[in-house]
């Protein structure tokens, strides 16, 4: 009998767990939102975004690793694309300290079905903001833009990035 009990609650419960995921697929609308929901989006529109693009400038590695993140917004969770890079002789963007880690402005079904995201990007070397334009050509081929956004602790009167401003990258991984 408390083997069949144990059975019983421990179905019960994996029924409340899978209950509390919801897959989010193009042209789905009004969505009721559940609080504690993770709201998942499809992996065919995040997949062609993640992981690590590469190019190389004057000898120098560049890397961008764009990953998905579980993120609680009011209640619930989302999908959110975030950000990092590192740009040196040795770039490791995995375990690097001047990683930037940001998320994509929008990351909607519509935007990702697009192939244009942007992203906020701080450099941290002449500490200013810029936006980040990453653009898919191929399957493992992106081009990447930077957009002048002013500066940040009165260094507005800098031009250009500590990194390049346009380049295109290619998936590694």
């Amino acid at each position: 009998m408390k083997t069949l009990i144990f059975i019983l609650a421990l179905t019960l419960s994996t029924s409340y767990l899978t209950a509390q995921e919801k897959t989010l697929k193009k042209g789905m609308k009004n969505v009721e939102m559940v609080k504690g929901t993770y709201y998942r989006t499809d992996a065919t529109f995040l997949d062609k975004y993640l992981g690590i693009w590469s190019n190389s400038v004057n000898g120098k590695d560049f890397k961008f690793k764009i990953f998905k993140q579980k993120t609680p917004v009011q209640g619930i969770y989302i999908d959110r694309l975030k950000a990092k890079y590192c740009f040196g002789n040795s770039c490791d963007v995995e375990n690097i300290d001047t990683s930037i880690l940001s998320s994509a402005e929008k990351d909607n079904i519509e935007t990702l079905e697009k192939g244009i995201l942007r992203f906020m990007f701080f450099d941290n070397n002449y500490e200013k903001l810029g936006t980040l334009e990453f653009k898919l050509l191929k399957e493992d081929k992106a081009s990447w833009k930077l957009i002048e956004r002013g500066g940040f602790r009165d260094e507005s009167f800098r031009k250009g990035f500590s990194v390049p401003a346009e380049m295109i990258l290619t998936r590694i991984k």
